[in-house]
């Protein structure tokens, strides 16, 4: 049986019981912020002050996730990246190998095969702009 599922739900109801809390706390700060500053100013300055400080923090916190999402993101490329570049490179040499034993036990029909590709790309435009497609990728 596979328990993937069930590890799913408990981690979104794990989750979800975290950010309601986090929203309690964030409430319960809120009122602590108020009352501490209905000592130093007037009511309405006092919800205007602790409704500017959470904001600031609202900002602070979403600029902290965007820079956090951007290093993974980049560490992600950077492996992706990393890993298509040794799978090419392998690639490469698996074919160009193979190629070069074809030429080794064939020699004119691989001096056949040249030719014919060479006079196919330079008389069809479309084979030409294909194959400059390809080699810009």
């Amino acid at each position: 049986m596979n328990a993937l599922p069930l590890r799913i739900a408990t981690m979104a109801a794990a989750l979800l019981l975290a950010a309601v809390g986090f929203c309690a706390t964030v409430v319960f700060l809120c009122v602590a912020l108020y009352s501490a500053l209905l000592t130093l100013i007037s009511p309405p300055l006092a919800a205007l002050a602790a409704a500017g400080v959470v904001f600031l923090l609202s900002l602070l916190v979403i600029a902290l996730g965007s820079a956090i999402s951007r290093s993974l993101a980049g560490r992600a490329r950077a492996k992706r990246g990393s890993f298509m570049f040794t799978l090419s490179a392998e690639l490469g040499k698996v074919l160009g190998e193979d190629a070069s034993k074809f030429i080794a036990n064939r020699p004119l029909a691989a001096l056949l095969i040249a030719l014919g590709g060479g006079f196919a790309v330079g008389t069809s435009p479309r084979l030409r702009r294909l194959l400059q497609a390809l080699l810009k990728f």
